[in-house]
């Protein structure tokens, strides 16, 4: 049933001479650690799983049911058992000795490397740490180490060998022969603890229950279009998190059930054809309406403009939270599982000092007191608040993104709105705000926004929804505001000529240009850089391999060529491992964007997208052997990977795309663009308002004179 393969462990390595590194089977087990990956046929190992609750053929049908969220899930539940059983230590004796093998997952076998404190250069073993973490994250992402294809479960792991006759303190025993396991041993032993694990930590009951859950979360989330709608977000949903730290639900009580707002339009109901799967749902939050239509209440966000508005700590940047993650399926549990949004929502928030390359800010940018400055053309490797916040919207446009989610907590106030009185007194801004431009944006684009506003009443001009918390419940204030809106702000004046403020139609020169990187700078081969973590999170560096002298793991302080800041990305939930595969699937970008010049962004990703969803699963392994080394050879991205986080999740196109345009030293250049007639019209006509109200002004001055 379970087929390995092997192979050499970079950490292994580390210090010595890999010259002398051998591929044959017998050296590999002569070798302080290997990397094993096992392999077997899901429907073995589903047989493997204590199935007395569910019968065989009824869970065979409802797991192929699931079709890719049932083998994310499943990758996901092995994984958690894998970490739960973490430590592993089993002893093997043989007929040339014995030696204890140590089973660990790679990202826990890289959380120890860096101490160096797991194997000595002279063989010695020394006992490590246990300071790392067997958490897993609540979202179901795909991963590199373990996963599943439309026929198998893969699984790669660190395999640490620990000889008996290596006594510490007496270093010439590490001279001496070792005895060491054969392959067959070997195999035997790992088969036994898998098959042991997999009767053990899962159930048949709790798979399908999993895979119930994701697969009506990616149901409900390809219903929002025909409900109008950015986000759903279910009755009894716990939103709060135990602490600002903490992935874990708040206790209820305190924490307060969500209730979508009675008597609102907002307030519906959806219903979801399941399946077999519907008789596995767990969710007291659904109700099964016979044996494949569930039915879940709850309120939807609608598509355009909407508002969170409350007073302060009454839940407002909760919920924003809660629709930010609702792009990625949960884990039962969660809380939020049921809270959904649609995949292509992207967080925009303020991104002090983040680098800038020829990106179309002027819908938000111009008249800058710059000389020879051109906005349209925007770049800097210092961006201010309120210009890394514009060119965060425009990129999110360029990319199609479906809605800006904002919270005004983190953005820069002069880009978000600015008052009848500043716009008298400073008559010469360089900036427009997002407020004049939310709903230009959403009638030429479709591009909806929802916006966390607990300070500014101006914001109650635009909106189409306006959801109000108090006391952490949830009631529709549109009336309300569109009251308030009138009473405050009726009549406005003309902005410039250009209509009037607050709702400014949309001007196609500040659409995003299409645009494809063309130049790394000081990195030529793509396929020899590296990628190393810098300290402190969210940040990393990509470096050219042979080009390293003075650079420290990839960083040269007096040099910023390379660094990717993605410490403000809020939807990157993923940690270290989701930056990672950010700056690999980036550096595919930058190489297949030499040999497609024709290609934009937009496509390129397409391309990378369409490779990642090869229904054969092996779609992020194929990206990694792509940059020409040898799987696991010292210079191999793969190579790189394993020494540093073990494995990657795989990150959405607009995280991938962040990563490259807040890559530092990139430089992107405008394909050309086919003229949008819609586009010249509005110009045209804006170009005659401010022709008009010159005249208007000129006329008034004369008879003043």
């Amino acid at each position: 049933m379970w087929r390995y393969t092997f192979a050499h462990d970079p950490l292994s390595y580390a210090g010595k001479d890999e010259s002398s590194k051998n591929d044959s089977l017998s050296s590999l087990m002569a070798e302080d650690s290997i990397i094993a990956t096992a392999t077997i046929q899901t429907c073995d190992f589903l047989s493997q799983i204590v199935i007395s609750d569910v019968p065989i053929e009824d869970a065979m049908d409802a797991f192929r049911q699931g079709g890719k969220d049932g083998r994310t899930t499943l990758a996901y539940l092995v994984s958690q058992a894998f970490l739960g059983s973490t430590p592993a230590t089993l002893d093997c004796r043989h007929s040339s000795g014995s030696c204890k093998i140590n089973i660990e997952p790679l990202c826990l076998r890289r959380q120890t490397s860096n101490n160096h404190n797991s194997v000595r250069n002279d063989g010695v073993h020394w006992r490590r740490k246990q300071t790392r973490s067997n958490k897993l994250l609540p979202y179901l992402f795909e991963r590199s180490d373990i996963w599943c294809s439309r026929d198998a479960l893969h699984i790669t792991f660190a395999i640490i060998f620990e000889h008996g006759d290596v006594d510490i303190g007496q270093e010439h025993h590490a001279q001496s022969p070792r005895p060491q396991v054969s392959v067959v041993e070997l195999e035997e032993i790992l088969t036994k603890y898998w098959t042991n694990l997999c009767s053990s930590s899962l159930s048949m009951s709790h798979l399908l229950a999993q895979v119930a859950n994701s697969v009506l979360q990616t149901k409900i989330r390809q219903i929002l279009p025909s409900k109008d709608a950015v986000a759903f977000l279910a009755n009894g949903s716990i939103m709060p998190r135990k602490s600002g730290v903490s992935l874990s639900p708040m206790m209820s009580p305190p924490a307060i059930p969500f209730v979508a707002p009675e008597g609102s339009s907002m307030s519906q109901e959806i219903t979801v054809d399941l399946g077999n799967l519907c008789k596995y749902v767990r969710n007291s939050n659904v109700d099964c309406k016979d044996e494949t239509m569930v039915k879940i209440s709850g309120m939807v966000v609608p598509k355009g403009i909407t508002l969170i508005v409350g007073g302060g700590y009454h839940g407002k940047s909760t919920m924003l939270r809660t629709i930010m993650v609702g792009v990625y399926n949960k884990v039962l549990g969660d809380g939020r599982e049921l809270c959904i949004t649609d995949s292509s929502a992207v967080t925009v928030r303020a991104e002090d000092g983040r680098y800038v390359n020829n990106t179309n800010v002027s819908a938000f940018i111009s008249n800058l007191p710059i000389i020879g400055s051109d906005t349209t053309k925007f770049s800097t490797r210092e961006a201010s608040g309120s210009t890394s916040q514009a060119a965060n919207v425009a990129e999110a446009i360029e990319m199609r993104a479906s809605a800006l989610l904002v919270d005004e907590d983190v953005s820069a106030a002069n880009f978000m709105s600015r008052d009848g009185r500043m716009r008298a007194l400073v008559m010469d801004e360089s900036i427009t705000p997002l407020l004049y431009r939310v709903n230009g944006l959403y009638a030429k684009h479709g591009i909806s926004s929802v916006v966390v506003v607990g300070g500014v009443g101006d914001w109650l001009d635009v909106p189409n929804a306006v959801i109000k918390l108090d006391r952490y419940v949830a009631s529709d204030a549109l009336e309300k505001a569109r009251s308030i809106s009138y009473q405050f702000s009726h009549n406005h004046v003309q902005y410039g000529g250009r209509g009037v403020v607050h709702r400014l139609p949309w001007d196609g020169d500040g659409t995003p240009r299409r645009r494809r990187p063309i130049l790394f700078e000081k990195l030529g081969n793509v396929d020899s850089c590296k990628v190393s973590l810098l300290d402190g999170g969210g940040r990393l560096s990509v470096w050219q391999e042979g080009n390293d002298d003075n650079h420290d793991n990839g960083y040269d302080s007096d040099d910023d060529t390379g660094i990717v800041d993605m410490t403000k990305c809020e939807q990157l939930i993923g940690g270290n491992c989701h930056l990672y595969g950010c700056a690999i699937f980036a550096l595919w970008i930058i190489k297949h964007s030499r040999e497609n010049p024709e290609l934009d962004l937009h496509d390129l990703l397409g391309k990378l997208d369409t490779i990642l969803d090869s229904e054969e699963g092996v779609g992020m392994e194929t990206i990694m052997e792509s940059f020409g080394s040898s799987k696991f050879d010292s210079s191999s991205i793969l190579c790189s990977l394993l020494k540093n986080v073990g494995h990657i999740y795989r990150p959405r196109r607009f995280e991938i795309f962040m990563a490259l345009t807040r890559m530092r030293g990139v430089t992107f250049e405008e394909l050309p663009t086919e003229v949008d007639e819609e586009d010249l019209k509005i110009k045209r006509e804006a170009e005659e308002r401010k022709r008009m109200l010159a005249e208007l002004w000129a006329n008034r001055r004369q008879k003043k004179g």
